[in-house]
């Protein structure tokens, strides 16, 4: 079965990947609100050097190198950055994609950093280096996921028509073509540690989703080769985007267009992940299995009822007292004399300008005027996309859109986005 254990809901959009690290303590997420944030997986806290900041548009995803002292993270922006894990500094940005950067995979050996991207390629880069080593190209369609296996010897990609493939990683050539193996894409994929094990059997991750319904979505975890349907996990209330196991394979971790990360404990038991003797395993040419399994599952344990988040004031409803006790949180406290004798309420604070900050209430340094200015506008935008459905927002500027056009994909897209890419 799994258990629920954690929900960490600090992102202010969609969370698109999620990683974990190689000793399974810490746990990385990515979001379209532009930030990485790392999780301590044993009491649920954000550390300290969290959230990562510098990519330009949506983080796509992440994924933490096999010693655990990098994270690479790829980027709408079209680059895909390496960050040192216990500074929280960028170490480098890689280069090389026309187009939006899906998917970072580490390989197993640690020597490569796989990537892929909406231009229909993959890249293989060299870690300590930092150089292109091989570039794939002629997928035909744009490449969600991908992933070495944990031999290193071979790469497996999925794209938004549906297909998988297997490759070989160092010549680069197609091995295996599974045409559709998703209808709607195939948005992760990743294995288990346990992959090849003579003991527990191959376990991999797919997710499904009506693209009309936003709840009831769920998530497989199914029998690799066999494709047998071991376990479905019900919690998210959107889409669900990513997923990831721990190198341990005690923990999964999820993220989804409902902007939280859910955290589960996998305890699957001999009677959950043994097949009947009759099956043979044999897969049509779609990749799926030709046999009907018959699973003995463990009840997952219903979760309690969660509170309701707690509403949060309005910035343009905040007394003077509410304003000095936010500008006693950004450690400016010697600017709360100065707030009250001009009478700066929430009202006032959100039509701010940096003239009136230096003129009026004496604040000298620009580093310390930015700083408020600069929090000012993300307290404005993190409230206007509470109160606004993702759907009315652009997916990659995070603005509402003005007559939306929905793509072939099903993606709805601002008006201009659409130009840019017919007039490229």
């Amino acid at each position: 079965m799994a258990v629920l254990v954690n929900t960490f809901a600090k992102h202010a959009t969609d969370v698109t990947s999620c990683s974990f690290s190689p000793n399974s303590k810490v746990l990385a997420s990515s979001s379209g609100d532009k930030s990485i944030r790392l999780w301590n997986i044993e009491n649920g806290s954000e550390l300290s050097v969290s959230p990562l900041l510098g990519h330009t548009y949506s983080v796509n995803s992440c994924s933490f190198s096999p010693f655990g002292t990098i994270l690479a993270t790829a980027s709408t922006d079209c680059s895909v950055f390496l960050w040192d894990v216990d500074s929280g500094s960028m170490i480098t940005v890689l280069q090389g994609h026309k187009n939006v950067v899906r998917v970072c995979r580490f390989s197993p050996n640690s020597r490569f950093l796989l990537t892929g991207s909406a231009d229909e390629t993959f890249c293989i880069w060299d870690v300590s280096s930092k150089k292109l080593v091989k570039c794939v190209d002629g997928l035909e369609s744009s490449v969600l996921t991908c992933c070495f296996t944990p031999d290193s010897l071979h790469i497996v990609t999925g794209t938004s028509m549906g297909d998988l493939c297997i490759w070989d990683a160092q010549s680069g050539k197609m091995m295996k073509f599974y045409a559709e193996g998703h209808d709607l894409g195939v948005a992760d994929c990743c294995f288990s540690p346990t992959f090849g094990s003579a003991i527990l059997p191959y376990i991999s991750v797919r997710m499904e989703g009506d693209p009309s319904a936003n709840l009831g979505v769920a998530l497989n975890v199914f029998r690799q080769l066999l494709g047998v349907s071991l376990l479905t996990l019900e919690g998210h209330t959107r889409y669900v985007n990513c997923c990831a196991f721990s190198l341990d394979g005690n923990w999964m971790a999820t993220g989804s267009n409902d902007r939280t990360v859910k955290l589960w404990k996998i305890c699957l038991t001999e009677s959950v992940m043994c097949c009947t003797p009759n099956q043979t395993g044999e897969l049509d040419q779609s990749g799926r299995s030709t046999t009907k399994p018959i699973l003995q599952s463990t009840p997952v344990k219903k979760q309690e009822p969660q509170e309701p988040k707690k509403q949060r004031k309005k910035l343009v409803t905040w007394s003077i007292d509410d304003v000095c006790s936010w500008l006693i949180s950004l450690d400016l406290d010697i600017y709360c004399e100065s707030f009250r004798q001009n009478a700066i309420d929430g009202m006032e604070l959100s039509n701010m300008t940096s003239e009136v900050l230096a003129s009026d209430l004496g604040i000298g340094p620009a580093g310390h005027r930015n700083k408020i200015l600069r929090t000012v506008k993300e307290i404005k935008k993190e409230e206007l996309e509470e109160d606004i459905p993702d759907e009315f927002l652009c997916p990659i500027t995070r603005e509402i859109m003005t007559d939306p056009v929905i793509a072939a994909v099903g993606n709805v897209v601002a008006p201009w986005l659409c130009n840019l890419f017919l007039d490229s």
